[in-house]
């Protein structure tokens, strides 16, 4: 566990230190208490802090948001998340020549598939098998 704990890189020490330093400045701009709910209310709903909001808005003119993950779409990276992790061991299998990786992959594609189903149609349901597949425990929402 040590390996991931490590120190961070120079270059990455030096962009956290520019990021906490260089913010020191302020600007002032009066509004009235209504101007400044509704810009509140704006940089919520794009998922970023009011100073964040107001930074980009002045420096570019628009703020692209990016919407939040739904249940579904969480679920449906997980599943994905750990066919990958099985590919990785069809690859040995490839390597070793072992004949064992075609059934394994036909399940694996099987599985990618439900989980692209669920991304994009939140009433789709993943079964249970698929589930037991991965080794997966169920953690989406009831439809």
């Amino acid at each position: 566990m040590n390996k991931y704990r490590r120190k961070a890189t120079q270059w990455q020490q030096q962009d956290n230190e520019e990021k906490q330093m260089n913010k020191k400045e302020f600007i002032k701009v009066r509004c009235t208490l209504e101007e400044k709910q509704r810009i509140k209310a704006k940089a919520e709903s794009t998922g970023r802090k009011f100073s964040e909001y107001c930074r980009e808005i002045l420096l570019n003119g628009e703020v692209v948001a990016v919407p939040k993950m739904t249940d579904n779409e969480k679920e449906a990276i997980a599943v994905l998340h750990r066919t990958g992790m099985y590919y990785v061991q069809v690859s040995n299998l490839i390597r070793i020549k072992d004949e064992s990786w075609v059934p394994i992959t036909k399940n694996l594609s099987i599985c990618a598939k439900e989980a692209f189903k669920r991304f994009f149609d939140p009433h789709f349901r993943i079964g249970d098998d698929i589930y037991k597949v991965l080794n997966l425990p169920r953690y989406d929402r009831k439809v």
